[in-house]
């Protein structure tokens, strides 16, 4: 009995020395895992404080895009309504330039052709009075001269009145182009806007 006794007590012995040892290793492990685990709150509060400051980074990124975009915008917008303007102030001056020229060369050509008309009458009343007054003593050669400057001052005249219709069209080409550059930036304007 004595002897089953101290098997029992050893056996008990041996059974408390095992627990023990289970319950310093799990003593152990607890201090490991709190120690880990306050260590895990202050990383987690480290990693909330920079998700935030991210957070905010962003937002402020954002802002400052938007802000940038709506300035570029305006800036956009203030120099196309200003390049608009300058466009028909130059349409205005090209078509105000090109009705001016056109009032002073149709004054040109009025001239031109009264002064044709003069020298063809001239001309003509040259020639008669060449061909009725032969008998009269005077140097044909003066005679001759004088009708030759009429005819050079003839054709002088109406190739100035050729190159002024060639000036003419030229302006009104021009005009017409001007006009056509206008009427492309207000559609590609319309297209953008669709």
């Amino acid at each position: 009995m004595l002897n089953s006794i101290l098997q029992d007590a050893s056996f008990l012995v041996l059974l408390l020395c095992i627990s023990g040892g289970l319950f310093l290793i799990s003593l152990v492990r607890i201090f490991l895992l709190s120690q880990q685990n306050q260590r895990l709150r202050r990383d987690a509060a480290k990693m909330e404080k920079l998700a935030a400051e991210q957070q905010s980074d962003i937002i402020a990124t954002q802002h400052d895009t938007a802000s940038w975009r709506a300035k570029a915008q305006r800036e956009f917008d203030a120099l196309r309504a200003e390049f608009t303007a300058q466009l028909d102030q130059s349409v205005s001056g090209t078509q105000h330039a090109h009705s001016q020229l056109v009032e002073s060369w149709q004054q040109k050509l009025e001239d031109a052709n009264t002064r044709i008309r003069d020298l063809e009458v001239a001309l003509t009343a040259a020639s008669t009075q060449v061909i009725t007054q032969p008998a009269i003593p005077t140097l044909p050669a003066i005679e001759t001269l004088r009708v030759e400057a009429l005819e050079t001052e003839l054709a002088a005249l109406k190739a100035a009145l050729v190159t002024a219709q060639q000036q003419n069209f030229a302006l009104k080409l021009s005009s017409f182009m001007a006009r056509r550059r206008q009427a492309a930036p207000r559609r590609a304007g319309a297209r953008t806007a669709g």
